[in-house]
């Protein structure tokens, strides 16, 4: 039977002049397109027949009531713009064998993808099987073991759509996980509607009683805080609300900012004390300056954290005012073993993409009941990609935590520091 395959295999690609070597181009299956847009930024000459465009299409007619499905559909169509160069609109007929459907969608790809000698990027098992059937490239997108959670979903919808969604509020039609926010926008304008999230038992919207969201607050030392963006908004709203947050983001992004502010306004309204636990690293691709004189407060005082500290409390003096007053403290992770939090405290974890699974454990197990915990960090900023990116203590936090009802995690997706910031993360 081997041999028969075989041997088909080879009067196929003879046949059609499929050759492995020289492809033209990458086809894309529905689900692709449809769940992993980005493909389309990933490959060069991606090529979307007319037949997948009408897949779309009926699906969009016949899957009314599936909420996911009719979201990412509409974000394929936004898309339209920038996929019109590479949608071919022949219309294809399936010819390649009678025991295969012709009305099959993917047995049309596997005829196309023989006839334009093009690879086939798909995940589906079946066309995987076909597809290499008759010798084609099959490109599986890479799918690592840690599941990327931006912490929230972005939907777009009609006011109609929403007003049902508030009669309902116990049925969670966003399929969020606990403490997962969901971004609403208008389907037609774009407008933001709402921000919601699960609590587990339903759905809550972040709006205040007179229908606002992210009102800001003020703290004697840093003055008025606003959210910037709707990141922003839930990322305070996390804080607040659950035991453990965890933030990524960008440079620039507002992490430090609004662990900050909302770590001195639990210091100044409610009687917290603020401990930052650092890993002292230097910043990538940097090269340290050798050994920092004084105590160990005095050198991490000169490291990156008291760099940022200063930049925000505006004086050295302030901040060690802050510790002699027992409001602040910093701890680096060396000192860590044996410590307890208690209750009251907001424990600040910095560049936590520096961490390793076991450093990050210790972290979280210094934790008391009545205390809080800010975790932030970039993946793309990771000092050693080697050790980091399989050993990455932000990472596994957020596979053991998420779901839970003390864990809120949210990605912070806009640089807001400055034009320049802004631009350079392109660089």
């Amino acid at each position: 039977m081997g041999a028969f395959k075989n041997l088909l295999t080879k009067l196929f690609r003879k046949k059609r002049n499929y050759d492995a070597d020289n492809i033209k181009g990458y086809l894309t299956d529905t689900n692709i397109l449809l769940s992993n847009p980005e493909i389309l930024d990933k490959y060069d000459n991606i090529f979307i027949p007319s037949n997948v465009l009408r897949e779309i299409e009926h699906l969009e007619l016949t899957r009314k009531q599936d909420k996911l499905l009719q979201w990412q559909i509409r974000r394929f169509k936004r898309l339209s713009k920038k996929i019109d160069n590479y949608v071919d609109l022949t219309d294809y007929k399936f010819t390649l064998r009678k025991d295969w459907s012709k009305d099959y969608t993917d047995n049309v790809l596997v005829q196309i993808a023989l006839e334009e000698n093009l690879a086939m990027v798909t995940n589906d098992i079946l066309l995987r099987k076909k597809a290499r059937l008759y010798g084609i490239v099959v490109i599986e997108p890479e799918v690592s073991d840690f599941i990327e959670h931006k912490g929230f979903k972005e939907i777009y919808m009609t006011q109609q759509e929403l007003s049902e969604v508030y009669l309902n509020l116990d049925n969670n039609v966003f399929e969020l996980i606990t403490n997962e926010y969901v971004i609403v926008n208008d389907d037609i304008t774009g407008e933001l509607l709402d921000i919601m999230k699960w609590n587990g038992s339903s759905l809550q919207s972040l709006q205040d009683a007179k229908g606002r969201l992210g009102n800001g607050f003020k703290t004697l030392q840093f003055g008025a805080f606003k959210p910037r963006d709707e990141q922003q908004i839930m990322a305070v709203d996390s804080i607040f609300n659950n035991q453990i947050t965890s933030l990524r983001g960008k440079a620039g992004s507002g992490k430090s900012l609004i662990a900050l502010n909302t770590a001195w306004h639990l210091v100044e309204k409610h009687g917290y004390k603020l401990i930052i636990f650092v890993n002292p690293v230097p910043s990538k691709d940097a090269q340290e300056l050798g050994f920092y004189k004084g105590d160990k407060l005095e050198k991490l005082m000169q490291s990156s954290v008291g760099t940022m500290l200063k930049s925000k409390f505006g004086d050295e003096f302030v901040i060690l005012e802050k510790i002699q007053d027992g409001d602040l403290d910093i701890l680096p992770f060396v000192d860590l073993r044996g410590f307890d939090t208690g209750d009251k405290t907001v424990v600040w974890i910095l560049e936590s993409q520096n961490l390793t699974a076991e450093l990050m454990k210790l972290g979280l197990q210094r934790i008391g009941e009545g205390s809080k915990v800010i975790v932030d960090g970039d993946f793309a900023q990771q000092v050693d990609k080697d050790v980091y990116e399989h050993d990455n203590g932000m990472k596994r936090m957020s596979e053991v935590f998420r779901g839970t009802d003390l864990y809120g995690e949210v990605e912070l997706q806009n640089v807001h520091r400055s034009k320049i910031a802004e631009i350079a993360d392109k660089m």
